[in-house]
């Protein structure tokens, strides 16, 4: 019965952004329960259709027993040796020398390992139209500190909300 309900049931896929947050390794865990519902989605949650999407740019931050349970794994350009060295870790044996590119990485680009593709490949994702781009992109210092005016209002509402405490 449990089986054929598994075959009906949509499957769900949780996404954790900045994951390494929720779900991060004993050196930076606190008592938080997410973590540890998260940590259980990861080990128990493919029998009851629920996947869980883990996106971080820290992964050495995350909790291991976790990251081991990720069955495909995306990675984009990562610099840090300690954040390579332990993506690479938890990657298959045969795609580990495939991932000495990962710090020449250019944007969009990836490599994929794991039970999503037979063997480990090197992607470009699709350039989204602007109006479809999240506001992720960092801003641009030298532009906005060469722009003058406004400065006062932004000191007047940043007072104001020190004053109400922040609300």
């Amino acid at each position: 019965m449990c089986a054929s309900r598994n075959r009906t049931t949509r499957p769900i896929l949780l996404i954790c952004e900045e994951a390494h947050r929720y779900v991060p390794n004993e050196k930076n865990a606190d008592s938080s329960s997410v973590g540890k519902i998260l940590s259980r989605i990861a080990k128990e949650g493919r029998k009851y259709g629920i996947s869980l999407g883990l996106i971080t740019q820290r992964p050495s931050d995350l909790a291991e027993g976790v990251l081991s349970q990720c069955g495909t794994i995306i990675t984009m350009r990562l610099n840090n040796e300690r954040d390579q060295s332990f993506v690479k870790a938890a990657m298959p044996e045969g795609s580990r020398g495939f991932l000495d590119a990962i710090p020449a990485l250019r944007n969009r680009e990836c490599i994929i390992s794991g039970e999503g593709v037979s063997i480990p490949i090197r992607a470009t994702f699709d350039d989204l139209e602007e109006f479809k781009r999240p506001a992720s992109e960092d801003p641009s210092f030298s532009l906005l500190w060469s722009n003058s005016g406004g400065e006062e209002e932004m000191v007047a509402r940043t007072v104001q909300r020190w004053r109400a405490g922040g609300r």
